[in-house]
Order: C-alpha cells, then sequence, then structure tokens
C-alpha cells in the first residue's frame, strides 16, 4: 500500500502580534491627539495674550486721562484781594456818597424852573440845557450842555454868546427852589442870570 503523504502541520498563528499592532495604533492616535491638543493651547493663548496684555496697559492710561480731567476741571483759586488801609476805605465811602449826591442832584434838577426876579426860564432835561428871556427885546436863547459831579454844575455853551466857555456853579435846593451859586464863569450873559431863585414849573416824568 502506498504510504499516505502527511499533510504539512500548519502553525498556529500568534494572537499577540494583531494585538500589538493595535495597541501601537491607539498609543500613535493619542499621541496625534495629545499634540494637537498642545498647538491648538499654544494658538489659543498666543491669540489672548496680546489682548490681555492690552488691557493691562489700558488700565492706567485711562486712570492717567481721567486724572488730567480733573486736574484741568479743578477751579482757579483767585488771589484774595489785598485787605484796604483806613485812608482807602474812607477814600471808597467818600466816592459813593459823592455817586449817590450826584445821581440826586441830576434827578432833582430835571424839567423847567422860572427865575424868581422873573425875565427868564431855565430848562434843563438831564444833558442839555436851555435858557429861554421873556420881552419882546428878549435876547437869543442860552443854549448848551451841563455834566454834574455831587453838588457842582458845569455849564458848556454850543453857540453864541460864550460858546465852548464852561461856568461852574454850586447848586443847592430849598423844597421847590433851587439856586446856583456862581463859582467861576467868564461868560457874562450867563454868569447875570444863572445865581438867582429858580421855582419849579414842571418835570420831565
Amino acid at each position: 500500500m502506498a504510504k499516505k503523504a502527511k499533510k504539512p502541520i500548519s502553525k498556529p498563528k500568534k494572537k499577540g502580534g494583531s494585538k500589538k499592532k493595535k495597541s501601537s495604533g491607539t498609543i500613535t492616535k493619542i499621541i496625534v491627539v495629545i499634540f494637537v491638543l498642545i498647538l491648538a493651547f499654544f494658538l489659543i493663548f498666543n491669540v489672548f495674550r496680546p489682548t490681555r496684555q492690552a488691557q493691562k496697559v489700558e488700565k492706567p492710561i485711562t486712570q492717567i486721562v481721567e486724572k488730567q480731567e480733573k486736574e484741568e476741571v479743578k477751579p482757579v483759586e483767585k488771589p484774595k484781594a489785598p485787605e484796604k488801609t483806613a485812608a482807602e476805605v474812607k477814600k471808597d465811602e467818600k466816592a459813593e456818597k459823592k455817586a449817590a449826591e450826584t445821581k440826586a442832584v441830576e434827578q432833582s434838577i430835571k424839567g423847567t424852573w422860572q427865575s424868581t426876579t422873573g425875565g427868564a426860564f431855565l430848562t434843563m432835561d438831564g444833558k442839555e440845557y436851555r435858557l429861554d428871556f421873556m420881552g419882546v427885546d428878549s435876547d437869543q436863547p442860552i443854549i448848551g450842555t451841563y455834566s454834574v459831579d455831587g453838588d457842582l454844575i458845569t455849564f458848556i455853551n454850543k453857540k453864541d454868546p460864550c460858546k465852548d466857555v464852561k461856568g461852574l456853579y454850586e447848586v443847592k435846593f430849598n423844597k421847590n427852589e433851587i439856586r446856583f451859586k456862581c463859582k467861576s464863569d467868564d461868560c457874562t450873559k450867563r454868569r447875570a442870570t444863572l445865581p438867582t431863585e429858580w421855582e419849579w414849573l414842571n418835570t420831565e416824568e
């Protein structure tokens, strides 16, 4: 009888090799994932890092600007005026008293006045004055301006007679009458007319 050929005995495959391949593949994936995560972390860190630095720098700048604005808004203290001496206080009081007297005289002399000796009318409106004379042969009126300083009045004629000539008079009040006392006046006609008592006729409102 012919001998049967022996079948080659096939060696059983080792199971360990496939396991090693699988484990090495898993480790590789884990390493790749870790590498990707690390790379992503660094990218995110680098992106947000300048913003944080900018925020850190921006805060002190804002504080500096606010400080500067507060300093600019701060009111400037005015230097205190030096205290006045007794002489200066007395001088100021005298000036105030004179100003009040001037205002009172200006208001009191406004209106039309008639000479108590007759023959003339005096009209004063605050800046200008006019002397009118009565009678058929009366002279031309004297027209000019006047200014008040306390109880003193300065008259200046606009035209002849005595154009531009100044006359200084002191005025005194007595109820509804006023009286002019000549201090100095080179205008003969005005000096002969004003120094008398004048009776109040009306005043301007």
